[in-house]
């Protein structure tokens, strides 16, 4: 991740290159995309939609803008699970608190057909969390935080742009914090491999509720819903707390 001294390295001219390149790099991204949308019927766009994310990644691992390195980096096996389950609570939060709001749903006929079919499962459960994760974690939030020497602010833009290409209201009320979360979660653990493991695992869960037609929103009048919402916020800044706690144990051993 970045660090101070290779923020001092950088020259304002260098700086504001580096945004630059990262936004057209986003954008080149996100035109793949739309254009994969444009062209194809509904019953295509899920694998066209991935395979524009894949050579797009390739072509950036091609030219060596990152490397392989960057996405396997391990992490202690309690941190990983903690991740998992800092995520869940975290994002089951935000899900219970946007159900209350009637917020559109622009994709609802194709997510019922990404749903139903094997592309979709493989699409929205594997692929699409992996390239996702390598394009605003990696690449975005990484570059961002570097040119500018602020983390937050690479935490911040990249999470607005991972709602932005979502291109859906519902969708994008979630991924910003969504975002954040994921985004926190790669700067402190410095590795891949968790938030895309969290995304992974919101997106099979996704995919199976919405397969299921268990998606109706928990009434934030009853109870049960308030005590499901009240466990879920607690856990998460526990683990939050236990996370930093670790990180900053681990620096000064490390001293």
């Amino acid at each position: 991740m970045p660090t101070a001294a290779r923020f001092m390295k950088l020259s304002a001219a260098n700086r504001m290159s580096k945004i630059k390149r990262t936004l057209i790099t986003f954008a080149i991204w996100l035109g793949a995309q739309i254009i994969a949308l444009l062209v194809f019927p509904k019953e295509m766009i899920a694998p066209m939609v991935f395979a524009s994310d894949a050579a797009v990644i390739m072509a950036l691992w091609s030219i060596k803008y990152f490397k392989t390195a960057d996405l396997v980096k391990r992490v202690p096996l309690k941190v990983f699970i903690a991740s998992l389950v800092l995520g869940y609570a975290a994002l089951y939060s935000v899900e219970i608190i946007q159900g209350q709001f009637d917020i559109p749903d622009l994709l609802d006929d194709t997510f019922d057909i990404l749903v139903h079919s094997v592309w979709g499962f493989f699409g929205v459960c594997l692929i699409g969390p992996v390239m996702e994760e390598v394009m605003m974690r990696r690449v975005v939030l990484t570059e961002i935080s570097e040119a500018t020497g602020r983390k937050w602010l690479g935490i911040i833009i990249s999470a607005v742009l991972f709602a932005v290409m979502h291109g859906n209201p519902i969708q994008i009320v979630f991924a910003i914090p969504a975002g954040i979360l994921l985004g926190w979660l790669y700067c402190i653990t410095g590795s891949l491999l968790v938030p895309i493991g969290v995304h992974i695992m919101n997106n099979t869960i996704s995919f199976i509720t919405l397969r299921a037609g268990d998606d109706e929103p928990l009434d934030i009048s009853d109870p049960n819903t308030i005590i499901t919402l009240t466990a879920a916020i607690l856990v998460t800044v526990s683990l939050i707390v236990w996370m930093v706690g670790f990180y900053r144990r681990q620096q000064v051993t490390e001293q």
